[in-house]
């Protein structure tokens, strides 16, 4: 085996450890506890690992609870979890997970998702152009950032997991 076959395989081998299990059910959608006034939806995937031994393993099919002020929803794991845009209203949020008589909890802060995307642009800019690419993309960022419209910005979660002991 040459050396570019190695590292061809231990290219694919990363890349396939780092994916998670396939969703194969269809998006989960929230029910509101009362008029919500939501400017539309986001989502965000959800998943569940077992550790032991210093590994971590993929849980298919764990019971979880998606809870806030506002709204809520439940699922199983792996997800794409539906949650609403409520903009700056949008609130802190929990996911409580069950697995093996164990119960865990994650809290999610909404966020900016607007600013977020700008920021990541100029971000690509600098690690593709370098420093004029950096110094570019910096101004490119803060003119997007003053001309937007606050209120059409889209607040969501980040993606989540939860990982579980092995064994408990």
């Amino acid at each position: 085996m040459t050396f570019k076959n190695l590292c061809m395989l231990t290219v694919i081998g990363t890349i396939t450890a780092c994916t998670g299990a396939e969703i194969t059910q269809h998006p989960i959608e929230y029910t509101p506890k009362h008029s919500l006034n939501e400017k539309g939806t986001t989502s965000f995937t959800f998943r569940t690992f077992s550790k032991a031994s210093g590994s971590r393993k993929e849980l298919s099919g764990v019971g979880c609870k998606l809870n806030s002020s506002s709204f809520h929803s439940s699922f199983v794991t792996p997800a794409e979890v539906t949650a609403p845009n409520m903009g700056t209203r949008t609130p802190v949020a929990s996911v409580e997970c069950v697995y093996d008589g164990e119960e865990k909890v994650k809290i999610l802060e909404p966020y900016n998702k607007t600013i977020s995307d700008i920021d990541s642009q100029a971000s690509a800019n600098a690690a593709a152009n370098g420093l004029i690419g950096a110094l570019i993309g910096g101004i490119a960022a803060g003119v997007q950032k003053s001309k937007r419209d606050p209120s059409e910005d889209i607040y969501s979660y980040r993606d989540g997991s939860i990982v579980f002991a092995d064994g408990k």
